[in-house]
């Protein structure tokens, strides 16, 4: 098989598993939140404080590195477990559209039949 013909393969079972609602890949973990063994996401309230001042402190203009290090002296503990935050992890929340409503499976939307 080519790697042209794998390519498109996995490209097809990604499509099809995003149309049918079936991927992987929306059910990453998301800072915030776990999923029970039924599937339904659920709240962990300290995270989800930590979530709502993140956004919070940088909408009132405070750095990557400040907010970093405040999550540190608050000690709450980072996405991955540890005790330290790095701005990495701070751009990727703040930038992680399911945070925000909006998460689009390969940037592809359809209204009644049509796609846009």
């Amino acid at each position: 098989m080519s790697t042209q013909n794998k390519s498109n393969q996995i490209k097809a079972a990604l499509r099809k598993g995003f149309r049918e609602g079936t991927s992987k890949l929306a059910d990453r973990k998301c800072y915030g939140y776990r999923q029970t063994p039924e599937g339904v996401l659920t709240i962990v309230p300290q995270e989800a404080e930590a979530v709502v001042w993140i956004f919070e402190s940088y909408l009132n203009g405070s750095s990557l590195g400040e907010i970093a290090k405040a999550l540190e002296a608050k000690q709450i503990l980072s996405p991955s477990g540890k005790p330290k935050w790095n701005r990495e992890a701070i751009s990727k929340l703040l930038s992680n559209e399911k945070y925000i409503g909006s998460v689009l499976l390969q940037k592809t939307v359809t209204f009644a039949g049509y796609q846009v």
